[in-house]
């Protein structure tokens, strides 16, 4: 069947929501076109490019589609969209808004396994395209400024916040589902694009004082120096998201050696005990400080992620520890002390795990916690039935216990649950139960035994091993959940921000000064030089990291993508660029016959005889 007289699946109003275009009203006084009116007129060449893909992709997976992704995402494929798209650089955030529009709906009316499957593939298609079009450009510079990191507008109503870029889309692509957005996050290409950030060789062109919040539309390659005074007066180095993740690094990596030292022998009174004791409560203050301003800015969302609901956690910890240090020291008692120390004792439990998940962006332990993670998720149907057995049996005993007459022999409910665990880590035990005089007891519990430590365990394997041999590579996963790290550290990035303990500093001399004497042009110069005391030793630091990194030489800046050619250089192509080198000759071949054959029954019709070929 042809392109032409192929039926769309879903109609035209169903793909509503993908219109950009604005709806038109008189009344409205946006004052959103005074950011950037090259906006202004830009919506509507972004729509056409929308259609543009929306049909190709259409026309490529249509319903019942068996073909992969890599097979329909030809040469021919990729030139015609870029030719067609006039090689406008938005076009790669196109392609991801549409892989995101259908997700959207996958997510929205996912009954119907033909409708998901055919979606599933053309978000896979939409993927590989996007790749495919950001190696159309040969500017490494476009594409960092212009392909990837530009933010388009959806509508004339998105203001600087709602913005996205193509790196936005993906990121929320790959948030939602994993399998979706590995591929074009892992992209070499791409991870250039996000080691830039991530270094601070790619900086946002325009972005709010310390007081607002984040406004950023653009993001440019900064000119460095490799003078080490004129690196040092640069503050933005404090907005980097490597210096920024390094100042959580090491904030929480001292706060966990406090607590070591602190709780080392607790039981002894030592002179600088009360010196720990208070570096440890103001490190615990600080993090707490800077997890409330995130909770307002981003809500209760904020605490989702295992990271932040450990470091909850902790806080609630040391606060239900502080009330019983003031409780003491109003009212004082022999036994709030030993108390104090049992809850303190809590804290190891989720520190060393929450420090460890702080350490992902290290690719050592980020692919390792990655592997962890995959295996855990593929469980997770494990500890469903283990919890079910187990609080199946747990009421099957309370039930026996209380048809059972004799009181000496019963089992109380905590001795019940000892049981269980006992079982549930391959070590019954039986004497116990034997104790019991009642036979269905023991027959109970050696089919608890069974259930657990054989047929769950048999199921737990495959399951291990279907982990370990998923789609995508544990590398892919990484790339993809360090370019998610990296988004996030820039979403939060604010020019001279003070990350967690000095934030602390920040409220008590900056927001004050501001407060008094207003934000005019000479108190912000005291600030950024208030500011350099503050982080005098971190500047330092980050000042010749840059320089040895060997990024500020203009030299080797980003931007150097001089390559000289070789045409006799005989260069080795892989097996994918070959496949499609073969099918578009291949198609030229039989574009060629076609014409032929149409050439040889105008003869015939001229001739009115019968030719053979």
């Amino acid at each position: 069947m042809s392109a032409d007289t192929r039926t769309p699946l879903v109609n035209d109003s169903q793909h509503s929501y993908y219109c950009l275009t604005p709806e038109s009203d008189e009344n409205d006084n946006s004052s959103n076109k005074s950011y950037d009116d090259e906006y202004d007129n830009f919506y509507e060449e972004i729509n056409e490019r929308l259609t543009i893909i929306r049909d190709v992709i259409r026309n490529l997976v249509p319903l019942g589609s068996i073909k992969s992704a890599e097979e329909l995402i030809i040469e021919p494929v990729v030139d015609y969209v870029f030719e067609k798209c006039k090689k406008d650089p938005c076009i790669v955030f196109v392609v991801l808004y549409y892989a995101r529009g259908l997700q959207k709906m996958i997510k929205a009316d996912g009954n119907g396994p033909a409708l998901v499957s055919m979606r599933t593939r053309r978000i896979e298609c939409s993927e590989l395209l996007a790749i495919e079009l950001v190696h159309k450009f040969d500017d490494q510079e476009l594409i960092f400024t212009k392909v990837l990191t530009k933010r388009y507008a959806f509508s004339q109503y998105d203001d600087l916040e709602t913005r996205k870029n193509a790196l936005d889309l993906a990121a929320r692509i790959y948030s939602e589902n994993s399998d979706h957005g590995t591929l074009f996050l892992s992209d070499d290409e791409v991870q250039s694009c996000l080691y830039a950030l991530w270094t601070g060789h790619l900086m946002p062109s325009q972005i709010s004082d310390i007081s607002r919040t984040i406004a950023v539309t653009d993001y440019h390659i900064p000119k460095h120096s490799s003078n080490f005074f004129e690196t040092y007066k640069n503050l933005d180095l404090l907005c980097i998201p490597r210096n920024q993740y390094l100042f959580d690094v090491f904030a929480y990596v001292t706060f966990l050696l406090i607590y070591t030292l602190f709780a080392a022998n607790i039981d002894e009174i030592r002179k600088y005990d009360s010196y720990l004791e208070t570096m440890m409560y103001f490190l615990v203050s600080s993090f707490m400080l800077d997890d409330v301003c995130l909770f307002q800015k981003h809500g209760v969302k904020h605490f989702t992620s295992l990271r932040k609901l450990l470091s909850f956690i902790i806080y609630a910890i040391f606060i239900i520890d502080m009330m019983l240090r003031i409780r003491n020291f109003i009212n004082p008692d022999s036994s709030l002390p030993s108390l104090h120390r049992k809850i303190l004792s809590l804290v190891p439990l989720f520190l060393h795990w929450r420090v460890l998940l702080l350490l992902d962006a290290f690719q050592p332990v980020g692919r390792w916690l990655t592997q962890i993670s995959r295996i855990l998720k593929k469980s997770m149907s494990y500890y469903i039935l283990l919890s079910l057995a187990f609080f199946a049996f747990f009421q099957s005993f309370l039930v026996l216990q209380d048809s059972y007459n004799n009181q000496n022999d019963e089992l109380s409910e905590w001795e019940i649950f000892k049981l269980l665990i006992k079982g549930i880590l391959i070590a019954p035990d039986f004497q116990t139960v034997n104790e019991v005089e009642h036979r269905f007891g023991f027959l109970l519990y050696s089919f608890y035994v069974f259930i657990v430590s054989i047929i769950l365990f048999a199921v737990l394997l495959p399951l291990f091993m279907t982990a370990l041999s998923t789609r995508r590579s544990v590398p892919e996963e990484y790339l993809s959940h360090f370019a998610y790290l990296v988004l996030r550290e820039v979403r939060q990035q604010t020019r001279y921000n003070y990350p967690p303990p000095f934030n602390i500093l920040c409220y008590i001399f900056i927001l004050p000064i501001y407060c008094i004497f207003g934000k005019n042009r000479n108190v912000r110069s005291y600030v950024k030089i208030l500011t350099g005391i503050i982080f005098f030793i971190p500047m330092i630091i980050f000042t010749l990291i840059q320089i040895r990194g060997g990024k500020n030489n203009q030299e080797k800046d980003v931007r150097d993508i001089d390559v000289k050619e070789l045409p006799d250089l005989p260069i080795p192509q892989d097996e994918n660029q070959m496949l499609r080198i073969i099918l578009h000759k291949l198609d030229i071949i039989n574009e060629q016959q076609s014409r032929l054959q149409s050439k040889l029954e105008n003869i015939e019709s001229h001739l009115g005889g019968v030719y053979s070929v």
